[in-house]
């Protein structure tokens, strides 16, 4: 959604060094507020998938700020969004070329020694703080 005369603005006028680099959209949810939250899946810009949230009113509108990171090579997907919390899966954590049970990309969650697995991912949030 960029300015298609300006390359180096974003949608709302937003310079790219004051938003989050995005890339590979996949699911979609709504808080509250109104604003619209993108769950990514591809992570083409080299970095790990993510969710991101973007208000879609007031003086912050259309300005996309990354909320978290996913292990390597997993997907961010089905956020749900409440008052006070945020719960998302992280999918096929580590699934990367070359990853083999001796030598994973990602050990998530249960850390070293352990192989990768999906898991379901809670961050509870100060009320009307996000």
């Amino acid at each position: 959604m960029g300015n298609q005369i300006v390359s180096a603005q974003y949608f709302a006028g937003y310079d790219k060094s004051q938003v989050s680099p995005i890339s590979c959209p996949d699911n979609i949810a709504f808080d509250h507020h109104g604003s619209l939250w993108l769950a990514t899946d591809g992570a083409a810009l080299g970095s790990n998938d993510g969710l991101f949230a973007v208000p879609v009113k007031g003086p912050h509108r259309g300005r996309v700020q990354q909320f978290l990171t996913v292990p390597k090579a997993a997907e961010t997907c089905g956020p749900i969004i409440t008052e006070d919390r945020i719960l998302i899966a992280a999918q096929h954590p580590g699934e990367a070329d070359g990853a083999t049970a001796e030598d994973p990309v990602s050990v998530w969650p249960d850390g070293p020694g352990n192989l990768p697995r999906p898991s379901v991912v809670t961050v509870w949030v100060e009320k009307d703080q996000h």
